[in-house]
């Protein structure tokens, strides 16, 4: 049994997501009693950086080429296609990012795979996975049982990161040259980079996010000091994002980013399913409210009535107290 990792890498270093995918993967191939375990990375990184922060038994490749500089759906999942044909992979598994979400369906195409998206797997002794993944905006959860001879997996967050399995660096190879065949239907006309000095959502441990009960744009400020006290980050409902009050790299839900902090505050969410779809992988889970009705209360391992402007800067100041921070 052969496994296979895209690592997505962000200015020339890998993600957290893919790094907790290539961890995890490192773990089902121990379960399995499979000691192949192959990972790709595109892109201009150094294998030296590959080396320092992938632990385990296998290979990663690096495919460098100019054919790569911006990213190019079809590209991408004609050279990752490639790689798993050449290493003979029968598990390939992407983070549920944004680009995973978007590379998985076609490099299954190309591959002839089924596939089994925002899942949690588990192996047994024999090689074979168990993908549990959750249906109808969280509502139904599943488990899927592949029957093809290759499958695609996108790993969703946990709030559990997996540790590394050992103190090994993996071998780091350059790939073969690709040639690309682009496609005349999709060009890219234009890349539009979002830049932030802060951490990415769906990579924090600890969230503070807002919806419509924050009130408006300025008590998101309430909201920046307490993530700010617990070394946390920010985030927001789809209506916050909707009214303006937040870009929509902080939507979480449904239609946004899924996250699994070990901490989540929900703040003036009223806690719709498809916002609930968001943060299913959560650890603890704590809802401010001022409405005791709220449907977030019964996801909730802690709740608290009342409203923003007087529940939030009393628990910063006991938060900076318990911490002794000014």
């Amino acid at each position: 049994m052969k496994y296979f990792v895209l690592l997505e890498q962000r200015n020339a270093t890998l993600s957290d997501a893919s790094l907790n995918v290539w961890n995890t993967v490192q773990h089902l191939a121990t379960d399995a009693g499979c000691a192949e375990v192959y990972g790709a990375v595109i892109g201009d990184i150094e294998s030296s950086v590959v080396s320092s922060l992938c632990y385990g038994n296998g290979q990663v490749y690096v495919v460098r080429d100019k054919s790569f500089a911006r990213y190019a759906p079809s590209v991408y999942a004609q050279a990752i296609a490639e790689l798993v044909a050449e290493t003979g992979a029968e598990h390939v598994f992407l983070a549920g990012t944004a680009r995973g979400r978007d590379l998985a369906p076609r490099i299954a195409m190309r591959l002839g795979a089924a596939l089994v998206s925002d899942c949690a797997l588990k192996a047994d002794g024999q090689g074979f996975l168990k993908a549990s993944t959750t249906l109808y905006a969280g509502s139904v959860r599943a488990v899927a049982h592949v029957r093809t001879e290759i499958a695609v997996y996108t790993l969703g967050a946990q709030a559990n990161r997996p540790a590394r399995i050992s103190s090994n660096p993996v071998e780091v190879r350059n790939a073969d040259a690709f040639c690309p065949e682009f496609s005349g239907w999709n060009p890219l006309l234009e890349e539009v980079r979002y830049y932030t000095a802060r951490r990415d959502i769906s990579e924090s441990d600890i969230i503070v996010a807002g919806g419509r009960g924050v009130g408006g744009r300025d008590n998101f400020v309430l909201l920046e000091s307490l993530a700010e006290a617990l070394g946390g980050v920010v985030g927001a409902s789809r209506s916050a994002v909707d009214e303006g009050w937040r870009p929509h790299a902080d939507q979480i839900g449904q239609t946004g980013k899924s996250v699994a902090p070990k901490l989540y505050i929900a703040c003036g969410i009223s806690g719709a399913v498809q916002h609930l779809a968001g943060i299913s992988g959560a650890g603890i889970v704590v809802a401010i409210n001022r409405d005791r009705e709220a449907p977030i209360f019964r996801a909730a391992d802690y709740g608290i009535v009342g409203t923003i402007e007087d529940v939030v800067p009393r628990l910063e100041g006991a938060v900076r107290d318990f911490l002794h921070l000014k």
